[in-house]
């Protein structure tokens, strides 16, 4: 196997076993849209599970009705993404301190 069909095949595995559950604060509504949940978010922190399969941490920044920037990535402090919105399938969330 060569390395890109490794990558792909791990991706994979990774979104079908682990479980996502995004909990949102029990008296306020849970947020209508990817959008809507992500602006709820700005500054803080949040795993993005995308459509391909990957995912990305890190502190929401800005956005946009197409897009949304992701900075401080996790493992990458120095770098920042800019993700299209209809590619983000889930948004991870921490709602209460531990």
């Amino acid at each position: 196997m060569n390395v890109r069909t490794m990558l792909a095949v791990s991706a994979l595995c990774a979104a079908v076993l682990t479980p996502v559950q995004a909990v949102w604060a029990t008296d306020a509504a849970a947020p209508a849209t990817i959008a809507a949940a992500l602006q709820a978010q700005t500054g803080k922190r949040v795993k993005l599970h995308l459509a391909s399969g990957e995912s990305l941490e890190g502190k929401v920044q800005s956005q946009n009705e197409q897009v949304v920037v992701i900075a401080e990535l996790a493992g990458m402090e120095f770098f920042s993404a800019t993700v299209r919105l209809d590619q983000v399938s889930a948004v991870v969330a921490r709602t209460t301190s531990p």
